[in-house]
């Protein structure tokens, strides 16, 4: 409190120019102290500010309407009311005290539940009066909630002009960071919602909302409490597609105004109720990995957005490097091949390990992209369940696929088709060759429907005789280990932790 609580005033008048008021009024002065610690505890308020205010001066009031009808009842009534007042002021100054001692964030996140309690507390100083009183009319009740609202308004107004100002950015972020994860969260979240409130604006407020909010999640390295994408975090940058699939179209994007990002938008699925309960079930999956990997192997998941377009998509990253294929082929002298495949397994290994595994599906060249320092990331794992969940279609036989057949292993390409994590590494050993020929499996069999039929015969890739592709990495080891994953029955294939001690 300090020097500020010295000169914290009430309806115009100090501390110490209320207790001289009601110096001399018998029975008061427990009351008159409980009311001046509530005005010096009212300046330390630094949410819900001008309610809170509000509930103060209807303090002081509450006295002073007592003060001036206490001649007018009778003893046993006086000191009814009065036990009645001191123990509502009371309860007020201990809550108020509560309120001055949160932090800011803390205050910024707690600011719907403050309101309710000043509200609760602001509603029993009427009905006290009513009750033993009878001092306040209906027409200033009416007025009273009249006053709150526009206090409330005016506190919520607050809080977004703060938080939406950008020279705000480095005390918000280091503030939210240095609390506990789960009102860090909730920070986040309150953002996100105030997002909301603004996504047809597209001004200055959304705008600078936006920039915090990055700053925080940059500096926390936490993912969006709500990835749900319908606020406005992401924008499509242009109106064409910059690459794509059979089953994906991909753009170019900007995330909280900061970070470009590539929009996945997944032709094979339509926006609706169903694909909605299935992104977010998904939702807890990448949430998960992220916790354990950072994006150090698997290419992180900023969120899914349904509101733009027929078809969902998906947000992660940029990667300015591009995919697997197309950087090894413009690097070659330079990729150190055996890093570059260890740590494609590793990434494997992340997803594999999780509790249950997951499944990546679709395991090859153009689901791999570079990251900073030559580094692979493992991309759009789980897609190919989310498509056969939301579809209905076993994902080998939605389209869009027929160009990762080359890379399946036979038991996908049967009836249903099974994913497992032994398909997974049948793709990996696929995508492996893939990256040291630089061309694609089975690349001297033109036609898709031969390499099936010769896959679920048993028969593997011929081994290349270009020294290039030996000079890569490609010697008996590694030939040896790229059959060992082909094996025709998954449960001869190694595992992921195997297969990275093979490659050591």
């Amino acid at each position: 409190m300090g020097n500020r609580s010295e000169f914290a005033l009430s309806l115009g008048k100090t501390a110490a120019q209320i207790t001289a008021d009601f110096a001399g009024v018998p029975g008061l002065g427990a009351a008159v102290e409980l009311l001046c610690g509530i005005i010096q505890l009212c300046e330390n308020v630094s949410s819900n500010r001008h309610a809170a205010i509000q509930l103060r001066d209807r303090c002081h009031t509450l006295l002073l309407a007592f003060n001036d009808s206490k001649t007018k009842m009778p003893t046993p009534k006086m000191t009814e009311a009065l036990h009645s007042i001191n123990d509502c002021l009371l309860d007020i100054q201990t809550k108020m005290d509560g309120w001055a001692k949160v932090s800011q964030i803390q205050g910024f996140t707690s600011q719907r539940k403050i309101k309710h309690d000043i509200d609760t507390r602001t509603r029993t100083l009427p009905r006290l009066n009513i009750s033993s009183l009878q001092l306040v009319s209906h027409m200033e009740i009416h007025e009273w909630q009249h006053d709150f609202a526009l206090n409330h308004k005016r506190d919520h107004d607050e809080v977004m002009e703060y938080l939406a100002e950008i020279q705000n950015s480095q005390q918000i972020s280091s503030s939210a960071v240095a609390e506990d994860r789960e009102t860090l969260r909730k920070m986040m979240g309150m953002m996100q919602q105030l997002l909301t409130e603004n996504v047809e604006a597209r001004d200055r407020t959304s705008a600078g909302l936006s920039n915090n909010l990055y700053d925080i999640q940059s500096k926390s390295r936490e993912l969006l409490p709500d990835m749900n994408l319908r606020s406005g975090e992401v924008q499509r940058i242009g109106s064409h597609p910059v690459s794509g699939s059979a089953a994906m179209d991909i753009y170019e994007g900007l995330y909280l105004g900061r970070e470009k990002v590539a929009i996945k938008i997944i032709r094979a699925v339509n926006s609706n109720e169903q694909s909605l309960r299935r992104f977010k079930r998904e939702v807890q999956i990448w949430s998960e990995i992220w916790k354990i990997d950072h994006g150090e192997h698997v290419l992180p998941f900023y969120g899914f957005c349904q509101n733009d377009g027929p078809y969902p998509y998906m947000v992660s990253p940029w990667q300015k490097n591009g995919t697997l294929i197309s950087y090894v082929k413009r690097n070659d002298s330079e990729v150190d091949y055996k890093r570059l495949i260890k740590g494609i397994a590793e990434g494997i290994q992340v997803l594999h390990s999780m509790s249950p595994p997951v499944v990546h599906g679709d395991i090859k060249g153009h689901n791999i992209v570079i990251g900073n320092y030559g580094r692979p990331l493992i991309a759009d794992f789980g897609l190919s369940q989310i498509v056969e969940d939301i579809t209905g279609i076993p994902f080998t036989q939605s389209r869009g696929v027929s160009d990762s057949y080359r890379w399946f292993a036979p038991e996908v390409c049967v009836g249903q088709g099974v994913l497992s994590v032994a398909s997974d590494i049948y793709a990996f050993a696929m995508t492996v060759l893939e990256v040291l020929t630089h061309k694609q499996p089975f690349s001297n069999i033109k036609h898709t429907t031969e390499v099936v039929i010769r896959s679920a015969r048993g028969e593997n890739p011929l081994r290349p005789t270009d020294p290039r592709v030996f000079e890569r990495g490609l010697d008996d080891d590694v030939w040896d280990l790229m059959n060992k994953c082909w094996a025709l029955e998954p449960q001869s294939r190694p595992n992921i932790s195997e297969v990275l001690a093979l490659l050591s």
